[in-house]
């Protein structure tokens, strides 16, 4: 799958590998003109229009263990700490979403 590391939060519809993330998520081969066009904003605009990149629990448990790990190299905080941070790192990115978190945040 594609994946945009510029654009880690948004969408962006100038940048190729950004059309291709979506592509991948939706399923499609291509972009309707109307979306393009629509979706044609800076990454601010987006954020105001809460237009947030799919959070999915997979994508979730990903982000949750780079979290925890950067947390646990820094050294200066307990596991416990460390995972407590972690969760509500996740719990914030689902309530930007309007998503229920899950059982293990």
């Amino acid at each position: 799958m594609t994946r945009c590391n510029i654009h880690e939060n948004f969408f962006d519809w100038n940048c190729i590998d950004c059309k291709e993330e979506y592509k991948d998520l939706k399923g499609t081969n291509s972009i309707g003109e109307k979306s393009q066009t629509e979706c044609s904003c800076d990454d601010k605009a987006d954020k105001r229009d809460g237009n947030y990149k799919e959070f999915t629990e997979e994508r979730a448990k990903k982000l949750y263990e780079e979290i925890f790990l950067q947390y646990l190299r820094k050294g200066n905080l307990n596991e416990e700490e460390c995972i407590e941070r972690s969760k509500s790192i996740i719990r914030k990115q689902c309530s930007l979403r309007n998503i229920e978190p899950w059982s293990w945040v």
